[in-house]
């Protein structure tokens, strides 16, 4: 019998979507194509068209959209050399299905060009200026005995 084991990969990524402190207290008008008309579900969906797009989209978006506070941790050069070999092993990513929504939080299966599934999780801030924290991707292993707690980044 195969154990499983989730290992959590925190992303500092984030693509870009415009954003003033107006816009962003108002919810989205409508769901776009499956994503939720909330700003976690705008900010999720500009980083997936970002990750999709290529690196100049992908830097572009979080010099945008990421909190300030993400930015002093990890700035975006380190964040776009992780985003070039995520972009590598996965490809582009499109939407599944969101399995959880709420004003901070989105939570998404994404599927990658080899039509596997991901769950990845979308963190924004509740508060103006209503940016993105961080993007994380849980993974489930199989097979991998022994293996505690993950991997976190």
């Amino acid at each position: 019998m195969r154990t499983l084991h989730a290992a959590v990969l925190a992303l500092s990524l984030f693509a870009a979507v415009p954003s003033t402190p107006a816009q962003a207290a108002e919810p989205v008008a409508a769901a776009t194509a499956g994503w939720p008309a909330t700003r976690a579900g705008q900010l999720a969906r500009g980083w997936v068209t970002a990750f999709s797009t290529g690196e100049t989209a992908m830097r572009d978006f979080i010099d945008i959209n990421l909190a300030p506070k993400s930015l002093a941790e990890r700035n975006t050069r380190a964040r776009v050399e992780k985003y070039r070999t995520l972009r590598d092993q996965y490809g582009k990513l499109q939407l599944e299905s969101v399995l959880k929504s709420t004003p901070g939080e989105l939570t998404a299966k994404l599927i990658d060009s080899d039509a596997k599934s991901h769950e990845f999780t979308f963190a924004v801030q509740t508060e103006a200026p209503y940016k993105l924290l961080s993007v994380s991707l849980r993974e489930t292993l199989h097979g991998m005995h022994g293996m505690f707690g993950g991997f976190h980044h």
